[in-house]
């Protein structure tokens, strides 16, 4: 999967400003659905958080969707924090956007406050089972 230029940093400031260091915070990263391997825009749900979960508020959910059919658009991916070393934990495992095989997962460490970029990362992929699969980001994703 090919991610922007700007799309890391864009996601990293997000995590800054709305988790302070302190709370986990969430991005959903969508695409247009004629390039199925393009990511370029980092949509920003509306959510509460704590320093070990976040949850999306239903009624912005129920806006999004529709939005990505009228842009012709389609999320691939969802981006969120952790407070220290990343994994895909079982509340990741059953809270995600969607549940469709090949939707990406990825979990950045520390908040995000180190340098923004895929050190640390942890990124999972949905596969035919049903089942949560860890991928290497460093080879999966493709930074622009």
């Amino acid at each position: 999967m090919r991610l922007a230029a700007g799309v890391i940093e864009s996601s990293f400031e997000r995590f800054r400003d709305c988790g302070n260091g302190a709370r986990e915070c969430v991005v959903y990263l969508s695409g247009p659905l004629d390039d199925p391997e393009l990511v370029d825009r980092v949509d920003h749900p509306r959510h509460n958080a704590s320093a070990h979960g976040y949850d999306v508020d239903g009624a912005w959910l129920t806006d999004y969707f529709p939005s990505l059919t009228s842009e012709r658009r389609k999320v691939r991916m969802q981006v969120h924090t952790h407070p220290g070393s990343t994994f895909h934990s079982s509340r990741d495992d059953s809270l995600a956007l969607v549940y469709v095989p090949g939707f990406f997962s990825l979990v950045i460490p520390n908040f995000a406050l180190g340098k923004p970029g895929l050190d640390g990362s942890f990124l999972a992929v949905l596969d035919k089972t049903g089942r949560w699969r860890e991928l290497d980001p460093m080879n999966e994703l493709e930074i622009g």
